[in-house]
């Protein structure tokens, strides 16, 4: 994971204030609540997932050596509330990405791919914090669905050692439909 922008990962006729958001942290915000039995049984029940190891802190220890939460479940631990009472502007998921599409100037973005990494498990009462990462902004590209540029936005899990526990990576297209 780069912490600078290089010839790669940005376009060259992009601004020098949307270059210096490339690789810079952004909306590092902690999470509204640490991983809980109650939530993994929950999202378990929703799936009728029967793994004995997401049903008893008994089994994981037994098969696993400590309880831990289901991988998939990542973003429950990491996002904070979008909105709470007495909060001003509420943001929006993946913060920087609307500010890029809207530095950019695109009224239109579709998401192209998404991956998530796992780096290490969550266990039961950690406190993730997020971060987001601008990692790359390409040159202006035609696509049936108009004229624009593909970015890379990283929506970054971190521990209470600040250690990376996984990526959610997000490729986006933004684009003006009027220029297809």
């Amino acid at each position: 994971m780069a912490d600078a922008p290089t010839t790669e990962e940005c376009a060259a006729d992009l601004d020098p204030a949307i270059v210096r958001l490339i690789g810079r942290p952004q909306y590092v915000a902690e999470a509204g609540i640490p991983a809980n039995e109650r939530n993994v049984q929950a999202m378990c029940a929703a799936v009728e997932n029967a793994n004995p190891a997401w049903w008893s802190a008994g089994e994981a220890t037994v098969l696993l050596g400590q309880p831990y939460c289901p991988a998939t479940m990542l973003p429950a631990w990491g996002r904070p509330e979008l909105w709470e009472p007495g909060q001003g502007e509420p943001l929006r998921a993946l913060q920087a990405h609307f500010d890029l599409k809207g530095l950019l100037g695109y009224p239109a973005s579709i998401v192209v791919t998404y991956t998530t990494t796992f780096y290490k498990p969550v266990k039961l009462g950690d406190r993730l914090r997020t971060q987001q990462i601008v990692r790359r902004i390409g040159e202006i590209k035609s696509t049936k669905l108009g004229t624009g540029r593909f970015w890379t936005v990283d929506m970054q899990y971190l521990d209470a050692a600040g250690d990376v526990v996984g990526v959610e990576s997000y490729d986006f297209f933004g684009f003006d439909k009027g220029e297809a």
